[in-house]
């Protein structure tokens, strides 16, 4: 990997499946756009790539999406309208409650964190520091005492 290059999980395919489906989860309206739109897939990805077990959950997951569709539409989930898109999330949810849970808590940390959905909010997309509390400078000998304590660990 080369400097600039981030690590990804997702392929192609599934990017666009999860965009499909984040699309279903927090769809765009009222001058905010959809998490699908946004591109909270690349969110997701990048959680994926940094937890491997989050990684196999969620690519678990999306196939799970996939091939619920095509066993009970005979077509792959992109094609479907959106009611029937909902009734497979509703079916995956039941049936993996665990992926769910965890897409929908990544979903919507991508999302609110975004500076457009900040500021269509309302709110100014920005550190809370700058505005905030001033800190005075940091000062060393607060960890004095811990210093002198020596190592308290076990090397694993």
């Amino acid at each position: 990997m080369t400097a600039g290059e981030t690590k990804t999980s997702f392929s192609g395919a599934q990017t666009e499946l999860a965009s499909e489906v984040l699309d279903q989860l927090i769809p765009g309206r009222d001058g905010f756009p959809g998490a699908g739109e946004l591109g909270v897939a690349r969110h997701l990805d990048d959680v994926a790539a940094s937890k491997p077990d989050l990684g196999r959950l969620f690519h678990d997951g999306l196939a799970a999406i996939e091939s619920t569709s095509r066993e009970t539409h005979s077509t792959a989930f992109a094609d479907l309208g959106d009611d029937r898109k909902i009734e497979v999330l509703r079916t995956v949810e039941v049936e993996s409650p665990e992926f769910f849970f965890k897409l929908v808590r990544h979903t919507y940390a991508g999302y609110y964190s975004n500076s457009r959905v900040i500021e269509a909010m309302g709110l100014e997309a920005r550190p809370p520091q700058p505005l905030g509390f001033e800190l005075d400078p940091f000062d060393p000998s607060i960890v004095e005492k811990v210093k002198e304590r020596g190592k308290v660990w076990r090397d694993a």
